[in-house]
């Protein structure tokens, strides 16, 4: 399991120590539970106690890792200490990274709280009894802190608009997040946020690593590092390793790190989904056992959230049972962690439009390395080139945008569409003048895509790993032109040469992917009934927040249903589910 925590900081000049005793007293009830630092009007206490000491006012809660080390950090020296508390955090995020939340205490006792890019512990935040509380789950706010669950349902609409992308506020009402990235500075005369890390940094122009040897070797470094120092926090690893590009990357690092690890292969009946034969020969160029398990809709609990514990309704069903039989599948093996390849696409830039030529372009003029990228983009759409052409100048000189942002509004009703925001609050989604329309785009996904750090839960018995979602590469990959990601026909091809000799060629030059899609069709149609009667009976209907009618329509048609509609009604199946949970809470 990882770290859980719960911080308290109490109004400063205050009697607050009534209060401060129960709280301490509620942190004594939950088993395992301790006090791990009192930092003045600040109360912290950490279920397993992993944690650096920053002095006598500074707590950093998780795992950190300074950069380009492969273990994680045992102790600060004076030095680092004196740099973290002198740069308000600033220095964590420069010099390191991981899971990890730090809490510091100013002279004046004003309270500064930060948690990592892209880290993978979750920091909630709620206020009640006077006081603002921190926790890695909501759990320990509703033990500890007198939290009373709630579902917040404009949230909820605008998860089903918006998808995965990132809100402040959760679908629980009272309940924020922190996000990753963010400095949080509580004041007696109040508070403020403070973005101190940015993809618009790596991203800029004047970052760039324009020669394709250099960023491959980037690539390769700062892969194998990071993804060996997430390994080294266990005895033994699991990758769920279908043979696609990014999870055997993962796969070769940690074989490269010398990690002890298995891996597993979830397929389908479709033959889309399975893909044990790549898989296959991955494990036996790295040497590592695998097991193969298909994926049983009879198996699949709707009723049952992959979510329950979290603050929004993130697990997508198919997940939930790809995550079930990989715990099966670690116990098993005795791996105390499921690494996958989770991100890759994003990380390593996978774009399907003119804008990598678009930049390249903007940065060449018609250089012949531009008319090179318009073939690349070509091949690998595949496309015209002149319709590339034509997208590039669009999207370089007329004004075309690096990407449009989709809202979801099938199957919802009128009153539910006028409750949706317009776009996310997003400080990704404000865009630099001076930046390339690849970089814009690059950007966009990954913002997207954090969401899955975001969400992992800490309570897990088996923690789930996305390394190659880690900071230092992310800020790598960002700093690599768009247009060196494509070539020869292929994407990710920075990614493809960094780990040319690690892994076999024909996994390297695999142009195809997998897909587990049929499996949701599988879950529909097996389930067609409880999905139905959840729906009818459910809090969505209730709320008045889906068209049911026109849902019930394609639940009860005899033509199949269209991949997109089946894909929505799984949907509202994740929220009613998950909100069911949260409806039963004591």
């Amino acid at each position: 399991m990882g770290t859980r925590f719960i911080l308290r900081v109490a109004p400063q000049d205050h009697d607050d120590a009534a209060r401060l005793i129960a709280f301490k007293a509620r942190i004594s009830s939950v088993p395992d539970m301790e006090v791990i630092g009192d930092l003045g009007h600040v109360t912290v206490a950490s279920q397993n106690g992993q944690h650096l000491k920053c002095g006598d006012r500074g707590i950093i809660l998780g795992t950190v890792f300074r950069r380009g080390e492969r273990s994680g950090v045992t102790a600060l020296s004076h030095a680092e200490q004196t740099q973290i508390m002198a740069s308000g955090g600033r220095f964590l995020f420069d010099a390191c990274w991981g899971p990890y939340v730090a809490c510091l205490l100013s002279s004046d006792g004003t309270v500064i709280l930060l948690r990592a890019p892209w880290g993978d512990l979750p920091c909630y935040r709620f206020t009640g009894d006077g006081a603002e509380y921190f926790a890695s789950d909501i759990d320990l706010l509703t033990r500890c802190a007198g939290y009373q669950p709630a579902i917040g349902w404009n949230a909820v609409v605008d998860h089903l608009v918006h998808g995965a992308f990132y809100h402040r506020a959760t679908c629980l009402s009272g309940i924020e997040q922190c996000p990753g990235g963010e400095r949080l500075t509580l004041a007696g005369d109040g508070e403020q946020r403070d973005d101190l890390w940015s993809p618009w940094t790596f991203a800029a122009r004047e970052h760039q690593i324009t020669c394709p040897k250099a960023a491959a070797e980037l690539i390769k470094e700062t892969a194998l590092t990071c993804i060996s120092a997430r390994a080294s926090q266990f005895e033994q690893v699991m990758v769920t390793l279908s043979g696609g590009l990014d999870s055997s990357i993962v796969a070769a690092s940690l074989a490269a790190g010398q990690a002890r690890f298995s891996a597993m292969t979830l397929v389908t009946r479709d033959a889309a989904g399975d893909e044990r034969h790549h898989a296959n020969r991955v494990s036996e160029a790295l040497g590592c056992p695998l097991i193969t398990t298909q994926r049983e809709a009879t198996q699949v609990d709707i009723r049952l959230s992959g979510a329950r514990d979290l603050p929004y309704p993130c697990v997508l069903t198919f997940f939930a049972e790809s995550m079930r039989l990989a715990d099966d599948a670690a116990a098993q093996q005795g791996a105390q962690a499921i690494f996958n390849g989770g991100g890759g696409d994003t990380v390593f830039c996978s774009i399907q439009s003119g804008v990598p030529a678009a930049d390249r372009l903007l940065a060449e003029g018609f250089s012949r390395g531009f008319l090179r990228t318009l073939g690349d983009i070509s091949d690998f759409a595949p496309a015209s080139v002149p319709a590339v052409l034509r997208d590039a100048l669009a999207r370089a000189w007329f004004g075309k945008p690096p990407y449009r942002h989709g809202m979801c509004i099938d199957l919802l009703t009128e009153a539910a569409r006028q409750r949706v925001a317009s776009k996310p609050a997003n400080p990704w989604l404000s865009v630099p003048v001076s930046t390339l329309p690849g970089k814009a785009f690059h950007a966009y996904t990954l913002a997207y895509f954090k969401s899955y750090v975001e969400s992992l839960d800490p309570c897990r018995p088996v923690p789930i790993v996305a390394p190659l979602l880690s900071q230092p590469l992310v800020e790598a990959c960002l700093s690599i032109p768009s247009w060196l990601w494509f070539g020869s026909g292929l994407n990710r091809l920075v990614a493809r040469q960094a780990f040319a000799g690690l892994l076999p060629p024909e996994i390297l030059s695999r142009r195809s992917k997998g897909t587990p899609s049929s499996f949701g069709f599988e879950i529909f149609d097996t389930h067609r009934d409880v999905i139905r009667s959840m729906l009818v009976d459910g809090e969505l209907a209730r709320q008045r927040l889906i068209d049911l009618p026109s849902v019930l329509a394609i639940l009860d048609a005899r033509q199949p249903a269209s991949e997109d509609m089946v894909s929505r009604i799984l949907d509202f199946i994740d929220v009613e589910a998950w909100a069911a949970g949260w409806s039963t809470s004591p």
